[in-house]
């Protein structure tokens, strides 16, 4: 297994058994609209190359690791939207992703900006897109990405938006529309 990050699995599994598992600035304060979004660029989604292929063991502990990163998230649900915050008092788009990531021991950048610098990209088609993928949104044409969600799996992902910690769906023609980019810390 490769994380791309540079953390060994032993590091992992030491850091992931310690832990007690129990700033992104989201433009506007209201929520995301649903009418007139534009449709997905092709261009976009073929910018990403396809991750390297491996072996059928490491994807299934790549897996069972991003299944436990999906579940912290998921255990935040309700968690109120703070602008910075990182921890169960209060989380922004960006702080939930690394808090969910750094329940098992895996570090991953603090804003959403470096989020979507690090990892490795993922072409944005659903079927290439895996439970714990980090989610690129742009709210504007320009393609500059203001909101990162976490993938959960069927067309949904889990982010803090202006309404606190939810799960939101890429089948809604916003997001669907907004997506710009996804990247994968544990392959």
């Amino acid at each position: 297994m490769r994380f791309s990050h540079g953390a060994t699995v032993r590091s992992l599994l030491l850091s992931w058994m310690s832990t007690t598992l129990g700033a992104c600035t989201l433009v506007g304060t209201g929520p995301h609209p649903t009418p007139g979004a534009r449709p997905l660029n092709p261009e976009r989604l073929a910018a990403a190359e396809p991750a390297p292929a491996v072996e059928v063991d490491e994807v299934r502990e790549a897996e069972r690791i991003t299944a436990r990163v999906v579940d912290v998230a998921v255990e935040s649900i309700g968690t109120p939207y703070e602008w910075g915050g990182t921890d169960a008092n209060g989380f922004d788009c960006s702080g939930l992703i690394r808090f969910a990531y750094a329940a098992l021991g895996i570090q991953v950048p603090r804003t959403s900006a470096e989020q979507l610098r690090a990892g490795s990209p993922v072409v944005l088609e659903p079927a290439r897109l895996r439970p714990g993928d980090v989610l690129g949104f742009s709210g504007d044409l320009s393609g500059r990405t203001d909101h990162v969600g976490l993938y959960i799996g069927g067309d949904e992902f889990i982010h803090s938006s202006s309404s606190g910690v939810r799960i939101s769906t890429l089948r809604n023609p916003y997001w669907r529309g907004s997506l710009v980019a996804a990247r994968r810390f544990v392959e």
